[in-house]
C-alpha cells in the first residue's frame, strides 16, 4: 500500500477541512487588503503585514520539518500544483499551506509582541526578552500544543512516529518537543521585535540599515525583506534544521513520510 493510501486509511475523511482550505485564504486576504490600506496610510508597513510576507515566504519550510518530526498529512487536501514528490519532504503538500503560515505569524506574533511592549512600559527595568520568555513562551508553547491535538483529533495530520515525550490520547500520540522547540523559537523572536531604539525600530532594522533610510518606498522595503531574512533564517535554524538533522541521524522508517 502507498503512503498515501495508508495515511488516508489511518486519519480517514478530515473534520471540517474547509477552515484551512477556504477560511486561510480568505483570512490571509483580508489581512493582506488592511496591511496595505495602513502602509498606504500611515506611509509604514504594520507588523502584521510585514509577519504576514514573511512567514507565506517561508512556508517551504514546513514540508522539510514536516518530514524530520513523521508528520502525514491527510491526502484529501487539495495539493500545492507545482510541488509534488521530493527527497526529504513530507508526501502530501497541501495548497492552503503558505496561506496559513501567513495569517497565523500575522494574528499570533504581533499581538504577543504588543503584550510584551506593553509589559515593558510597565516594568522598564526588565530586558524584552525576559519579559518575552515569561508571556509569548508558554502561551505559544500552550496554543501550539492545543492546536496539534486538535489538529491529529480532526485528521488533519497524523505523526507516523513519535520521538521524545508524548501526550497520549484515543486519536494518537502528540509528541511535545516539537512544539517546545517552535515556543522556545516565538520567546525569543518576540523578544527581538519587542527590542526597540527610541524611534521604534526593531534591532534587526537597525543592524540591516533600514533604520537609516529616508521614510517612504525604500525603508519600507528594506524593512519588509530584513522581516523576511529574519523569519526564515531563525525559524529554520530553531525548529526546522533540528527536526531533519536528527531524523537524519538517528530516525528510522516510516511508513507514512518515508
Amino acid at each position: 500500500m502507498s503512503p498515501e493510501a495508508l495515511a488516508a486509511q489511518t486519519m480517514g475523511d478530515p473534520v471540517n477541512p474547509w477552515v484551512m482550505e477556504i477560511g486561510s485564504i480568505y483570512l490571509w486576504s483580508a489581512l493582506l487588503l488592511a496591511a496595505a490600506a495602513l502602509a498606504v496610510k500611515n506611509r509604514r508597513i504594520p507588523l502584521f503585514g510585514l509577519m504576514l510576507i514573511a512567514a507565506s515566504s517561508g512556508f517551504w519550510q514546513e514540508f522539510f520539518g514536516d518530514w524530520g518530526a513523521y508528520v502525514a498529512w491527510n491526502p484529501q487536501f487539495a495539493r500545492l500544483p507545482f510541488w509534488g514528490e521530493m527527497a526529504y519532504t513530507t508526501p502530501v503538500k497541501p495548497l492552503f499551506m503558505p496561506f496559513s503560515w501567513g495569517w497565523w505569524f500575522a494574528v499570533s506574533i504581533p499581538l504577543l509582541t504588543s503584550l510584551v511592549l506593553f509589559l515593558k512600559r510597565k516594568f522598564p527595568a526588565r530586558s524584552a526578552y525576559a519579559l518575552s520568555f515569561m508571556t509569548a513562551f508558554p502561551l505559544f508553547l500552550a496554543y501550539q500544543i492545543y492546536v496539534e491535538g486538535s489538529s491529529v483529533a480532526n485528521g488533519w495530520w497524523t505523526y507516523d512516529s513519535v520521538v521524545g515525550p508524548a501526550l497520549e490520547s484515543e486519536q494518537g500520540r502528540l509528541p511535545l518537543v516539537f512544539p517546545l522547540l517552535i515556543g522556545l523559537w516565538a520567546g525569543w523572536f518576540v523578544g527581538m521585535l519587542a527590542d526597540r531604539d527610541p524611534q521604534g525600530f526593531m534591532a534587526h532594522e537597525v543592524r540591516l540599515g533600514a533604520a537609516t533610510k529616508p521614510a517612504g518606498l525604500g525603508r519600507e522595503w528594506a524593512r519588509l525583506w530584513g522581516m523576511v531574512l529574519l523569519f526564515q533564517v531563525t525559524f529554520l535554524a530553531i525548529n526546522i534544521a533540528p527536526a531533519v538533522i536528527a531524523r537524519m541521524a538517528f530516525g528510522g522508517p516510516s511508513a507514512l513520510v518515508p
